[in-house]
């Protein structure tokens, strides 16, 4: 008899099971924390008669947190105002998700959907209405305590078209802070 199966067959069935059982020993357990952050932003439009603004906008959500991977679900409201020959503010509403990497330093994605307005003076027709609006960025955290993470992101946002007026697409640049308990 030959030590060559013994080896192929039953030391995997050996070592696998004892692997998983020290891994789950010294795996650190998922945890979940509410997270309330504030964005302030510079507004660029593209393609658009706008003229560059600024905005802000407030989230809450809760970090679902694996070891180095945060998933963040996350509500939001964001303002947008708009300044040009007819200044305009977009209003939205939205839900979404984070995704980041990292402890300390946290560079990551987002993206999300809802609802906004578009509220303008300008020539008939009226160019407001309401339509589907989305983002998606990246942004780079940085973990100051356990319960501040403060950061910086990029982001393109779009308000769709509806009856007759043409959609708003614009980057935003700005920073935020994120109060996680």
């Amino acid at each position: 008899m030959t030590l060559r199966p013994f080896v192929r067959f039953t030391l995997p069935a050996v070592i696998c099971p004892v692997l998983f059982a020290l891994s789950m020993l010294f795996a650190r357990s998922a945890r979940a924390e509410t997270a309330l952050a504030g964005d302030i932003d510079f507004a660029s439009p593209i393609d658009s008669s706008l003229a560059a603004g600024a905005g802000f906008g407030l989230r809450l959500g809760y970090h679902a947190h694996i070891p180095l991977i945060i998933v963040t679900p996350e509500l939001g409201f964001s303002y947008y105002g708009f300044g040009g020959d007819y200044p305009a503010s977009v209003y939205r509403g939205a839900a979404g998700v984070r995704l980041a990497v990292g402890e300390i330093v946290r560079p990551g994605i987002f993206a999300h959907v809802g609802l906004g307005r578009l509220s303008a003076d300008g020539p008939p027709p009226d160019p407001t209405h309401s339509a589907l609006s989305y983002d998606a960025g990246a942004f780079l955290d940085f973990t100051l305590l356990p319960l501040i993470n403060i950061g910086a992101h990029a982001a393109y946002n779009r308000l769709d078209a509806s009856d007759g007026v043409g959609a708003v697409d614009w980057l935003a640049l700005g920073g935020h802070a994120e109060l996680v308990f």
